[in-house]
């Protein structure tokens, strides 16, 4: 018998095949995402880049910011400390407005609970994350 092909799509063991223990993992992920939603950390972050939709000028401003953050991050030829330095005085002009600040103390506090989320997976699961015991 066939598979549906759209059983195929997203994760999946490498023939394709994800698995009947997917549906529960589902579920329960649909439910996480509902209890995100819920949070306050999730609203504080949705209401916080509502306003900040509403400048659009500063709304460039942050995510340049970040997409500086980002490169100089992934970079490997970068003076990290000089790049640090300015993303750091960068950071203390753009925050004295406060919707900026709002905003990213709201995304900081929600990504917390995103990593949070991730750390207990990786934790409450026999995952070999070899360089967590060096």
């Amino acid at each position: 018998m066939e598979r549906d092909e759209a059983e195929t799509y997203g994760y999946s063991d490498n023939h394709g095949y994800i698995g009947d223990g997917m549906n529960a993992i589902s579920e329960k992920t649909a439910d996480l995402i509902v209890a995100i939603r819920e949070s306050q950390e999730y609203q504080r972050y949705q209401a916080a880049r509502k306003k900040l939709h509403e400048d659009p000028d500063l709304e460039r401003t942050i995510h340049a910011f970040r997409k500086r953050s980002y490169q100089i991050q992934n970079s490997g030829n970068v003076d990290l400390f000089n790049e640090i330095d300015r993303l750091d005085w960068e950071n203390s002009q753009m925050i004295r407005n406060p919707i900026a600040e709002e905003y990213i103390a709201a995304e900081v506090a929600y990504c917390r609970v995103v990593q949070e989320i991730n750390w207990r997976l990786i934790q409450g699961m026999d995952f070999d994350v070899g360089f967590m015991n060096e």
